[in-house]
C-alpha cells in the first residue's frame, strides 16, 4: 500500500494550522542570537504606529484580517487604490507603489488619494466599482495628445492634464498580438504551457531539461499560463521589463531599448502572430490598400489615414517584388505551401510592421 501511494507522486507542502483557543502567540527572545539564552517573552501584536487591534478580536490570522480592513486603518485602502490607479494611468498617485513608508514619494494628489480610499471602503471594497469610477472620470477620458509646452512642464503627466499613455506590460503585448491575429486560445485553467521561444534558451551544462513547445493551440494560450523558470525566464517577457519572480515586485519600471523593437520583428512567437494576421487580412479584402485598412483597424482599433495606407501599400509592393524574385526566401517567411507565397510573405511583412508600431504596444 505504501508503494502504491508513493507511485502516485502526490506533491505535498507544509501548512500552518490555528492553535486551539485564543491565547496570544508569544516567544522568548534569544539573547545575542543564542538559542540557549532565553530572554524576555514577547507577544504578537500590531505595529504601534498604527491603530490598535480591538480587544474583542482573536489574536490570529482572522483577527489580523479584520484589523487590516478596519475603518480605523486607512493604509490598506490607500495602497490598494494607488495600485489600481497605477494600472490604469501607468503611474501611481504615490509613485513608489511598493513603499508607503518614510522613504516613499509624496503623493501628487493627496486629497484624491484620500477620497478614492474612502470610496473604496464605502463601496464594499469592490475593485470593479472603483475601476468603473476611475475610467468614467473626466480625468481618464482626456485625450493623450500633448503639446510641446505641456510635455516640457509635465513630461510624466503627474499633474493629470492629459489622458494616460503608457506602454503595455510584457504579457499584455503578447496577448494583444495573439488576439488581433486570431490565434488567442481563451481556454481557462490547467497546467502551464510552452509557447514558441528562440532555440537554445534552456541549453545549460548542469541540466538536461528541454523546452518542448506545446502542441496545437495550447501554445496560443494567454501569457498567464506560460511556464516560468526563474533561471531561464521567457525571453520576450524579460525584454519588456518583466521580472524573474525571484522576489515580489509590485512596480515594474518601464525601459525603452532597441532590443524591444527587434524582438517584435524577429521573435518566433511574434513572427507567427504576424503570419496569422496576414492570413486574416488576406481573407478579409482583395486589394493591398483594403487589406492594409483591415490590418490597421484590427491592430490599432481605428481607421487608417490615407497617408498611412499609401506607405503600407508601397511597402507591400516593394516586398512583393522582392519575394517574387526570391521564392526560397518567400517560402521561409510564409512557412506554408500556399500557391502564392510571395503575396502572403509581403502581407506578413506588412502585418509585422503593424504589430511593431509604437501605437500597437501602447495603452492610450
Amino acid at each position: 500500500a505504501r508503494k502504491s501511494l508513493a507511485a502516485l507522486d502526490i506533491p505535498s507542502t507544509l501548512v500552518m494550522r490555528e492553535r486551539a483557543g485564543f491565547e496570544r502567540p508569544s516567544f522568548e527572545l534569544r539573547e545575542r542570537g543564542s538559542f540557549a539564552a532565553k530572554g524576555e517573552r514577547v507577544f504578537a501584536r500590531t505595529p504601534t504606529a498604527l491603530h490598535a487591534m480591538r480587544d474583542d478580536q482573536p489574536a490570529n490570522r482572522l483577527g489580523l484580517a479584520r484589523w487590516l480592513v478596519d475603518e480605523s486603518n486607512p493604509l490598506v485602502a490607500r495602497v490598494a487604490v494607488n495600485r489600481l490607479w497605477e494600472q490604469v494611468f501607468g503611474r501611481g498617485i504615490v509613485e513608489t507603489s511598493e513603499d508607503f513608508g518614510s522613504q516613499a514619494s509624496e503623493p501628487s494628489h493627496p486629497q484624491l488619494l484620500d477620497w478614492l480610499a474612502t470610496e473604496f471602503v464605502a463601496k464594499g471594497w469592490s475593485q470593479k466599482a472603483l475601476l468603473r469610477e476611475i475610467v468614467l472620470s473626466a480625468t481618464y477620458r482626456q485625450s493623450s495628445t500633448v503639446s510641446a509646452a505641456l510635455a516640457e512642464r509635465d513630461p510624466y503627466n503627474r499633474l493629470l492634464a492629459r489622458g494616460p499613455r503608457v506602454r503595455m506590460e510584457a504579457e499584455m503585448i503578447r496577448d494583444v498580438a495573439l488576439a488581433v491575429s486570431g490565434l488567442l486560445n481563451p481556454k481557462m485553467f490547467g497546467p502551464s504551457v510552452f509557447p514558441l521561444q528562440p532555440d537554445g534558451i534552456w541549453n545549460q551544462p548542469y541540466s538536461s531539461d528541454k523546452w518542448a513547445t506545446s502542441a496545437d493551440t495550447d501554445r496560443y494560450r494567454r501569457s498567464l499560463y506560460t511556464f516560468w523558470r526563474r533561471t531561464s525566464p521567457y525571453p520576450s517577457f524579460m525584454t519588456f521589463d518583466a521580472t524573474s519572480r525571484e522576489f515580489c515586485t509590485v512596480r515594474r519600471v518601464r525601459t525603452n531599448t532597441p532590443l524591444q523593437a527587434l524582438t517584435l520583428l524577429n521573435d518566433p512567437a511574434s513572427f507567427e502572430a504576424a503570419r496569422a494576421l496576414a492570413a486574416r487580412m488576406r481573407s478579409a479584402a482583395a486589394s493591398p490598400r483594403d487589406r492594409a485598412s483591415v490590418g490597421v483597424k484590427l491592430v490599432l482599433s481605428r481607421e487608417a489615414t490615407p497617408a498611412e495606407l499609401d506607405r503600407l501599400a508601397a511597402a507591400y509592393d516593394q516586398e512583393l517584388k522582392h519575394y517574387r524574385s526570391r521564392p526560397d526566401a518567400a517560402a521561409l517567411v510564409a512557412a506554408t505551401g500556399d500557391e502564392d507565397v510571395a503575396e502572403l510573405s509581403a502581407l506578413t511583412v506588412m502585418a509585422n510592421i503593424l504589430l511593431n508600431l509604437d501605437e500597437a504596444v501602447t495603452k492610450e
